[in-house]
């Protein structure tokens, strides 16, 4: 207990000490930000501070994500994971993202291939502190990547990390806590520096295969890595081809159909053949059931002759089971290759080149094709909308699909050495790094074809503008066939590419010169940078409405320039004292506009005894604004929202919006970049301790971080600006907890971006016409929470060796204000939730002679309802697990689970939305079982 109670105290006086040195705005009074763990490494990582004789040893300098200085200690002013190789492959992991997105602090809700309607279902990515994907920074080997070409959110650059091959990985860092003053931009939330194996000695091969035991998600993958040196020059290399099969939602019979809903309101079967009557009453022109006998095959024999009571708006031809055919997980074939170069010019200099090429195709489906058309029916004399969607039994299970043909690369060459017999050291290298992305999908919606099908040729337009036709009613009830489907069909092709490059030039010393406590580090750092994206979603026919009803279209384009330059020291101010002390400059320059920004960070170490650090930072941080954000084209598109305005004035809520004549309304959603944004700044604070006994085999640490977020750039989305427009027509939040000023900065602003038909429209008086927006610097956000991990290895004589990690993050405050003047919204809490406020996992190892069997474990704590009245969905608890033998010392097979006792989302009763869970926060993919089987060549 003596050491904790020393922390406790010790830890309360830096913490006071730095407050009052610093005069940080960072709200101290409010208990703040995220205690995360750090996965225990190998014993072979860890270091003997004595030598066989008890004496204490010099300990080797090696350089240290988030520091320029080499230093003898990992463990620095800033809290930092590590993620091992090791821990990857024996904690049952199949990927980059979900090693990362397991840790505590990456707590934050992200799109991932479940939401197939969302921008970038290609691409993965994490959400540290539950701040956005984009305020991380992540480094492939200590240097940038480039942006995923496609913006996540419709608005955001962020860096995909589904093409990093795991098989070519040695480690990965995760470090916390505002880091612009050593990396620049982005690093407000942390830094994630993913670094590959360098240096391999023998040839090593891996197979392994496994498959989803609910269905679906075959997987296949070869690993090879290899490595030789020939004198001065070696050599290293690395590849990884896997292939994998979709998961379809009909694989899984909890959300294989609407008749899953979980509210018990019961299902609405979607309207998979429609007939409705337009305007002053609107209605479903009953079809009579004997129409829709026919028809009862389709859609796996579902299709029946329904009604929809909630509005009565009468009888159609539909089915509960058309959302099956959206997949969970892509379809993809990815090869990964590395390679490593490095010549020994002398005993200073070496040449060295590093290299990173990944291919992928991930493909996948949002659902069964879709077509409606609002038109006059001359034949009728009324308005009417006819709607289809296309079951798998007319079309194809393939026809929605969309391909993301992904080429990426990351190279790098440069010197690096001593300078003479001084402690100087020197790396001067070139890097560059680019992705380019073809999205393809065979779109049947082109140049009208469909629409004369059905509706035959175009006689007019009317006066409110709507297209005059008189169809021949027996096509709409009859299946369409894949022949009719590939007639009306294009192929829409888009692509998109974004790379960034740079020179960089980075000197340090460990003895710039000595104090009585010991040597000053020093370290400098001159880039230059270019960056450069073209990004384009949907073919340019779609903006020539040839693609009719395209939507999420983007198109964006535009480069910039950077310069920087920086400093680091590390000073001992006591023996036991030591103080981090970095800035660096960043200066940003493109057509239009430009930025400049001065970053700093200080830290303390404070080592009383040898076993407890003490230590706390303060930190400023920025993140220049998104390409996308700065050089959006006005970009418009059609998109399905709910009129929240009109549903709600009518009673309905969130539990019954499917049931509103407005939900699923089609509406023209328009944006543009706006250059005159400015960067996004941060201020952010850490403390906490880090002690472990004198063997090393028990360690824990605690730390307390918080984060101050202004200018936050703010581009709403047609749903958010909708649900807003309502509450400030209405005064209220949906749920009654929230009251809305019409008159407030917001409301007005809201206000302005909807715009709306006339009373007099014949179809939809006063329905929405076109919702507009566009990114602005307004926004401020607080978050803070503690972070903790301990580890314990335990040897015995017997039977083996022991190793438990157990990691910890508690989310203590997030908050949100969109303009000054607005609510402040707490996302913890209610509607405003969607991230875990606290996470913790764990891992018990256990390696006994040829085996070894790891079981690990995550815990994901309560998340709120949909409709934010309670917060009782969850806890959602999974666990992997990994079982090795080593048949012969080259030779080794290891049986891996993930998610072993198959545990869905935990159910949310109030969720009327399918897939009925949080996408962002759960899984629906269940239990993977894989065989691996590794081979050691040697040298």
């Amino acid at each position: 207990m003596k050491p904790n109670i020393a922390g406790a105290f010790a830890t309360s006086l830096l913490a006071l000490s730095i407050t009052q040195a610093l005069a940080t705005e960072v709200d101290l009074a409010t208990p703040s930000q995220s205690a995360q763990a750090t996965p225990a490494q190998d014993d072979s990582s860890k270091t003997d501070p004595t030598d066989k004789g008890g004496k204490a040893k010099k300990l080797e300098a090696v350089q240290v994500t988030g520091s320029l200085i080499p230093r003898a200690q990992i463990e620095g002013p800033s809290p930092i994971t590590t993620i091992t190789a090791k821990d990857i492959d024996r904690q049952g992991f199949a990927d980059t993202f979900e090693a990362l997105r397991a840790l505590p602090i990456a707590n934050g809700s992200v799109q991932d291939p479940q939401q197939t309607g969302g921008y970038t279902p290609g691409a993965k990515t994490i959400s540290l502190f539950g701040l956005s994907p984009s305020f991380t920074l992540t480094l492939l080997n200590g240097r940038p990547m480039a942006s995923y070409p496609l913006a996540y959110n419709g608005n955001n650059n962020i860096t995909d990390i589904s093409n990093i091959p795991v098989g070519l990985i040695d480690h990965i860092d995760v470090l916390t806590g505002g880091q612009s003053s050593v990396y620049g931009s982005a690093a407000i939330a942390g830094v994630v520096n993913i670094v590959l194996k360098d240096h391999i000695e023998g040839t090593h091969m891996s197979l392994r295969y496994g498959e989803y035991t609910d269905g679906g998600g075959a997987s296949k993958r070869f690993q090879l890595s290899s490595g030789h040196q020939w004198g001065a020059l070696e050599v290293s290399g690395g590849l990884q081809l896997s292939k994998e099969d979709p998961v379809y939602a009909y694989q899984r019979s909890y959300i294989d159909s609407y008749d899953d809903d979980p509210t018990g309101k019961g299902a609405v079967n979607s309207r998979t053949f429609l007939r409705m009557a337009e305007g002053s009453n609107p209605h479903y022109i009953d079809p009579g059931a004997a129409t829709c006998a026919p028809l009862s095959n389709l859609y796996d024999g579902s299709t029946t002759y329904s009604y929809r009571a909630g509005s009565n708006l009468g009888y159609y031809c539909g089915s509960p089971k058309n959302v099956g055919y959206a997949t969970l997980a892509n379809q993809s074939t990815d090869a990964n290759g590395s390679l490593f170069v490095r010549y020994h010019v002398n005993d200073n200099t070496e040449l060295y080149s590093d290299m990173l090429y990944s291919y992928s195709n991930p493909t996948y489906s949002g659902g069964s094709p879709f077509w409606n058309q609002t038109f006059y029916n001359q034949a009728s004399g009324q308005y009417e909308q006819w709607q289809r969607i296309f079951a798998p039994e007319e079309v194809g299970l393939d026809a929605k699909d969309q391909h993301v043909f992904t080429r990426s690369y990351n190279v790098s060459m440069g010197v690096r050495g001593g300078i003479g017999n001084s402690s100087w050291n020197y790396d001067a290298y070139y890097n560059r790094s680019q992705s380019d992305v073809v999205r393809r999908s065979t779109d049947f919606l082109a140049n009208n074809g469909i629409d004369a099908y059905y509706l035959g040729p175009q006689l007019g337009t009317d006066a409110s503008g709507y297209p005059i036709f008189s169809p021949n009613l027996d096509r709409l009830y009859q299946p369409l066939t894949r022949a009719l489907y590939d007639q009306f069909s294009a192929t829409n092709r888009a692509d998109s590419m974004a790379w960034t490059q740079n020179e960089t030039v980075t000197a340090n010393t460990t003895s710039l010169f000595s104090l009585p406590a010991g040597d000053v580090g020093f370290a400098a750092i001159v880039q230059n940078s270019n960056e450069r994206f073209d990004n384009r979603s949907a073919s340019p026919l779609a903006d020539e409405g040839y693609f009719r009803g395209v939507t999420g279209s983007t198109t964006a384009s535009g480069k910039r320039s950077q310069y920087a330059f920086g400093g680091e020291m590390r000073i001992p101010l006591l023996q036991q004292l030591t103080a981090n002390v970095s800035t660096r400059y960043d200066k940003y320059s493109y057509a239009g506009g430009g930025n400049g920004k001065a970053t700093y960070k200080l830290g303390l170490e404070y080592r009383p005894i040898d076993t407890l650090l003490l230590r706390g930072s303060y930190a400023t941080a920025f993140r220049a604004p998104d390409m996308f954000y700065l050089f959006s084209s006005r970009s418009s598109g059609y998109s399905q929202s709910t009129d929240y305005y009109k549903c709600r004035e009518a009673g309905y809520n969130s539990q019954t919006y499917g049931d509103c004549a407005q939900s699923g309304t089609s509406m023209l959603a328009v944006s543009s970049g706006n250059t005159a944004l400015k960067d996004i700044t941060a201020k952010s604070f850490t403390y906490g301790f880090v002690w472990s006994t004198s063997d090393n085999r028990l360690s824990w640490s605690v730390d307390y971080n918080a984060v101050r977020i202004s200018n936050e750039v703010v581009t709403l989305s047609t749903d958010e600006i909708l649900s807003q427009e309502a509450n400030c027509r209405l005064g209220v939040s949906e749920n009654g907890q929230t009251s809305y000023d019409i008159n407030s900065p917001t409301c007005r602003e809201v206000l302005g971006e909807v715009k709306r038909l006339p009373s007099t429209d014949p179809i939809n008086p006063g329905g929405i016409q076109e919702v507009d927006t566009y990114p602005i610097n307004v926004a401020s956000e607080f978050q803070s929470g503690i972070q903790s991990s301990l580890s314990y290895h335990l040897p015995t004589a017997s039977i083996g060796m022991f190793q438990f990690n157990l990691d910890y993050y508690d989310e203590l405050r997030h908050t949100y204000q969109e303009k000054a003047g607005d609510p402040t919204l707490n996302y913890l809490c209610c509607s405003n939730s969607d991230e875990f406020k606290s996470r913790v996992s764990g891992s018990a190892t256990w390696t006994i002679g040829k085996w070894s069997s790891t079981l690990f474990g995550v815990r994901n704590g309560t998340t709120w309802n949909a409709i934010g009245t309670q917060k009782d969905v969850g806890p959602w608890i999974t666990f992997n697990g990994s079982v090795n033998y080593k048949v012969t010392p080259k030779a080794t097979i290891s049986l891996i689970a993930n998610n072993i006792a198959n545990k869905r989302p935990p159910v949310d009763t109030t969720n009327g939305s399918w897939p009925y869970y949080d996408e962002g926060n759960y899984s629906a993919l269940g239990r993977a079982v894989y065989l691996e089987l590794g081979f050691d060549f040697g040298s």
